[in-house]
């Protein structure tokens, strides 16, 4: 037998168009769901009626009281439920809670292209609105905006979800002159 310990090899770092890749793959095992299908009472009635199952039965199952479950039921048709709560009701029917946070149109990707043309934007009206140079034409100002967006896509991540704040002019220096 040999002495030898297995050589521990560093886990590889995925970076972010890996992992971006990695997470557009697993979005879509979730469909985007039209928002006036979502049903106003909530999916644990919705789910809980088609089973026929009551909300005694359901409460037992669970371990709650029928007074808790209508209340979660009620907050759910509120979107106040909380995940742990949506998950036992779940749980309790034979079901599992799916939740996932999915762009909203498009992909990941399309998500960074928007954002990166909405900074562009208004990076260039604050310089345009700076400077004298406020007489840009339309169509070289869309030139420099795609431009500014392709670099931002291509730079620090940072920098592309920045909130801009409002820039205060700078205070005078207060020292005295000798």
């Amino acid at each position: 037998m040999s002495d030898k310990k297995p050589s521990k090899r560093p886990i590889p770092r995925r970076g972010p168009r890996v992992k971006r890749a990695e997470l557009a793959n697993t979005a879509r095992a979730f469909p985007r769901m039209n928002p006036e299908l979502i049903p106003k009472t909530g999916w644990v009635r919705e789910i809980r009626d088609a089973l026929g199952i009551s909300q005694s039965q359901l409460a037992a199952r669970a371990g709650i009281s029928r007074a808790t479950v209508q209340q979660m039921e009620r907050a759910e048709g509120r979107r106040r439920i909380t995940l742990a709560s949506l998950d036992r009701l779940a749980q309790a029917m034979g079901c599992q809670v799916a939740f996932a946070i999915v762009p909203k149109d498009g992909t990941l990707q399309d998500v960074r292209a928007r954002q990166a043309l909405a900074r562009a934007e208004l990076l260039i009206k604050e310089k345009l609105e700076s400077s004298a140079h406020a007489n840009v034409r339309p169509r070289e100002r869309e030139r420099r905006k795609e431009r500014l967006a392709a670099k931002l896509l291509r730079g620090s991540r940072r920098k592309l979800w920045q909130v801009s704040s409002p820039r205060r002019p700078r205070a005078k220096s207060q020292t005295p002159k000798r």
